[in-house]
């Protein structure tokens, strides 16, 4: 079976929540949302153009209050965004990367990240 993950699109930018609240009971296709935490932590994948995830970058707030990553509970403080080195033997992401994005929003607002690049020619 080859079952693509119910991505959101409605603010404009692609997120897969792997939480459960009042505002956002159920994913739009039948899988197993109830077999993950409810409420807390609240994780959201982000899968981004270069330009949005720029746009992420400048601002990580700005960007949650126009996208909404999280509606319920915006984010207060937020860690540097853990990104692949660079360096002797490691290319740059491509300028045409997509990139995929894990948010790790706790109770208290604080957020943790990680991105990693996607091969723009997959």
């Amino acid at each position: 079976m080859n079952r693509k993950p119910p991505w959101e699109n409605k603010s404009g930018i692609q997120i897969l929540r792997l939480y459960s609240t009042e505002d956002h009971p159920n994913w739009q296709e039948d899988v197993n949302k109830s077999d993950l935490h409810p409420g807390w932590p609240r994780i959201v994948l982000l899968d981004l153009s270069a330009e949005e995830f720029e746009e992420f970058q400048k601002d990580p707030f700005a960007f949650d209050q126009k996208y909404g990553l999280f509606p319920e509970q915006p984010m207060r403080w937020m860690s540097h965004c853990a990104k692949p080195p660079v360096g002797e033997g490691i290319p740059k992401p491509d300028k045409r990367a997509r990139w995929i994005l894990v948010v790790n929003h706790s109770k208290p607002s604080v957020v943790s990240c990680c991105a990693c690049p996607q091969d723009p020619e997959q």
